[in-house]
């Protein structure tokens, strides 16, 4: 068997396995080909864990890996490229006010209903979900 690059496998792994670049191999963990996973990780080219979660695959992200004020961040980034002046005036009110003692939830939460439209801007959509998240906890 022959993979290509950036794989994850898991497993009872074949013995003629041919594994390409970026390929993360995990065997079996019992006698019975199985492979239990049981504490948090992240396993593959650019996953990212957070605590008590497992990401699997390139690029995998699961928890909070990522802080609040990062995936902000990267939404201003994707709204800059995609010349959204409206949604990085707004994404920065939010950071600004965050950043504060005690900011005001009011202000956050009004911004954030408003921006949320950037979701539809290509590589956007699980950075507005993330951020959703992390206010729902506010």
């Amino acid at each position: 068997m022959k993979l290509g690059k950036g794989n994850v496998i898991i497993g009872n792994v074949p013995s003629d396995l041919e594994a390409g670049d970026g390929n993360v191999i995990i065997g079996a963990t019992d006698a019975h080909g199985n492979t239990i996973i049981n504490t948090p990780m992240a396993v593959g080219r650019g996953a990212q864990a957070g605590p008590n979660s497992i990401a699997i695959g390139a690029g995998a992200k699961a928890g909070s890996a990522v802080t609040l004020g990062e995936a902000i961040q990267q939404l201003i980034d994707i709204a800059e490229a995609a010349h959204d002046r409206e949604s990085v005036t707004l994404l920065t009110q939010i950071d600004t006010e965050l950043e504060k003692e005690d900011p005001d939830k009011s202000v956050i939460l009004r911004a954030w209903d408003a921006v949320q439209a950037t979701a539809s801007i290509s590589g956007a959509h699980s950075l507005v979900q993330a951020i959703t998240n992390f206010l729902l906890g506010l």
